[in-house]
């Protein structure tokens, strides 16, 4: 059946219950619903769980989907909403495995593009409309050719390109926000290679037997009354569902707390302490129902209704004390809490690298506590600090003016940053008008700058250079860099799909940010071949319009916009466009 379209393979398995089909549909898509549910659970057998009960719900469902429904984007969202709802249950576990892991003081490398884009690529994905995440997962998770992706999608080949390149544009400007500074080339190749692995052998072959049992059991209930559909549910839930839930929740406490009281020996006489005051309320507990029970048979009701009060009094008791979360001492008998920041790590690790004189064979965490005490903070134990350069995380354990002196000297160590955005269009030179309300500089020496242009001016500019004819819209490409940090944009390695690139052209950019927070003094430097150069003052949000002929071609002219944002270290705009305290269309002195 392996040219059987997917929705012909749901309809002979609706029709004639054919295992056949279903097999063949979960080996299809097993891989990838399995590793949707990996990079949520990052557990094999979590996920070969999720993976049953998507292809379960699947099975159940085959009938009400849709034939303009994409499956495989059907089955990304189940397994998404249901790997979901899995880490919802355990989150408790999950906090106290961050605890956990601040203690380790692992080091993720953080120049890995998959490992950047993993721990967030489904927030992205989910973000996305049905079309664009189906696009996306069409071509980069399946790796399917795009006239197969306008025949999934119902529209033509060229239609098809259009879609992937628009839907991967907005999954890289989703990523950029996130903290991850990586072109949207970069982003689709760390997707085709890594975002769909092998399912486990064996698991394609146990989920069809698996799913036609359980569809089996569904549909044997049809023909029983209500009382009895409740009853033969109630009992599976409590016999099946109960008892393996609670073996392997108490098989993985019984394990977390083995290693939480090996890493956290200062609070173990604390634990100790709640323990006995737990085991003593359960035992009043026990005692006071029993009593309960007892007088409920008797006369006194008075005495009945207080011993309930009683029990009431102790359940609530009995719950503060399973929920308590004990606060670590030092010696001196200072209370520790744990505080999160999040950072930009490489400007912070570099300010810290040169205060300490550039030690050798440190880890980011080393660094940064070394850097820390140079300050007169000290995270000796039972005091730390982690910071994970995947995430962009810093864990410190300490006093409450200890964390308030690292949130100031974090404030101080990481400088602004910016984005910024390079546009290359190429016009015909002769017979061409450059569309109205462009403020052209004047009294400016400097070569190539033609304007600078407000967030409006700009948009109403590249949507009537599309409209002209002869225009070629080139690459566009971006960079997040700090503030006074020279970086390079090099045309072509971060063009979207089928987007030409202007061949040859490199962007060398120095940006610093002015004392009011928000002029950008932007360094220009452009070899398109020819070399253009530009160093003015513009505001953020802002463009910057250099233009000059192109010795290669006579008859045409270049032009490249660059537009510089302040953003800050998750990838969020620091200033709204009507936040900005001056006139949009107006530029900041030239000086």
């Amino acid at each position: 059946m392996a040219h059987h379209t997917d929705h012909e393979l749901l309809a002979e398995f609706v029709k004639n219950g054919s295992e056949s089909a279903f097999a063949a549909l979960v080996a299809r898509y097993v891989n990838l619903v399995y590793s949707t549910a990996l990079r949520h659970t990052n557990n094999p057998h979590h996920a070969e769980e999720i993976t049953q009960a998507v292809f379960i719900l699947l099975a159940r469902k085959a009938g009400s989907i849709s034939s303009k429904v994409v499956l495989s984007g059907w089955l990304y969202q189940a397994a998404r909403l249901t790997a979901a709802n899995h880490r919802r249950d355990n989150q408790r576990r999950q906090q106290r495995e961050q605890q956990a892991i601040m203690e380790s003081a692992l080091n993720v490398p953080a120049d890995e593009p998959w490992k950047l884009i993993a721990p967030i690529l489904d927030e992205a994905m989910s973000a996305l409309g049905v079309t664009d995440r189906d696009a996306v997962l069409l071509r980069y998770f399946e790796n399917k050719p795009l006239a197969e992706v306008g025949a999934a999608l119902g529209v033509s080949e060229a239609a098809a390109e259009k879609r992937v390149s628009r839907a991967l544009e907005r999954l890289h400007a989703m990523l950029t926000r996130q903290g991850v500074a990586l072109g949207a080339t970069a982003i689709a190749g760390a997707i085709t290679v890594n975002a769909v692995q092998a399912a486990p052998a064996a698991l394609a072959a146990t989920i069809t037997p698996a799913v036609l049992t359980a569809t089996s059991l569904t549909s044997a209930t049809v023909a029983m009354t209500t009382l009895q559909k409740i009853a033969v549910t109630a009992a599976l839930a409590a016999t099946i569902g109960g008892g393996i839930y609670a073996a392997k929740q108490a098989s993985d406490a019984h394990k977390e707390v083995r290693e939480l009281q090996a890493q956290q020996a200062p609070m173990a006489g604390q634990i100790r302490q709640l323990e006995t005051s737990l085991t003593d309320a359960t035992n009043r507990l026990t005692d006071l129902t029993a009593e309960n029970s007892e007088l409920k048979s008797g006369k006194d009701k008075m005495e009945v209704l207080k011993l309930r009060g009683e029990v009431a009094a102790m359940r609530t008791q009995l719950a503060s004390l399973q929920n308590v979360r004990p606060e670590a001492t030092n010696g001196a008998g200072e209370t520790l809490h744990v505080r999160t920041f999040r950072i930009n790590p490489r400007a912070f690790l570099e300010k810290a690298d040169s205060a300490l004189g550039h030690p050798v064979n440190s880890t980011p965490t080393q660094i940064t506590a070394d850097y820390f005490a140079s300050k007169g903070i000290n995270l000796e134990p039972p005091k730390s600090v982690y910071l994970n350069t995947s995430n962009a995380l810093l864990i410190a354990r300490a006093t409450d003016p200890e964390l308030n002196a690292i949130e100031s000297l974090l404030a101080e160590s990481t400088p602004a940053q910016i984005t910024i955005e390079a546009r290359f269009i190429e016009i015909p030179r002769q017979g061409f008008v450059m569309p109205s309300g462009i403020p052209w500089m004047k009294g400016n020496e400097t070569t190539g700058v033609t304007a600078i242009l407000g967030p409006a001016q700009f948009q109403v500019i590249c949507k009537a250079l599309e409209q002209r004819e002869g225009v070629n819209l080139l690459a566009k490409s971006r960079v997040l860099t700090s503030c006074g940090r020279q970086c390079q944009i090099r045309t072509g390695d971060d063009a979207a799909p089928g987007q030409p690139a202007a061949s040859g052209a490199i962007v060398n950019l120095i940006p610093n940010l002015s004392a009011d927070g928000y002029t950008i003094k932007l360094k220009a430097t452009v070899s398109a071949p020819e070399t253009l150069n530009g160093e003015v003052n513009m505001y953020d949000h802002q463009t910057l319009l250099l233009s000059t002929t192109e010795k290669t071609k006579p008859d045409s002219q270049l032009i490249v916009l660059l537009t510089a944002t302040l953003v800050d270290p998750v990838g969020n705009f620091v200033h709204a466009d009507d936040e900005l305290p001056f006139a949009q269309n107006g530029a900041p002195p030239q000086n």
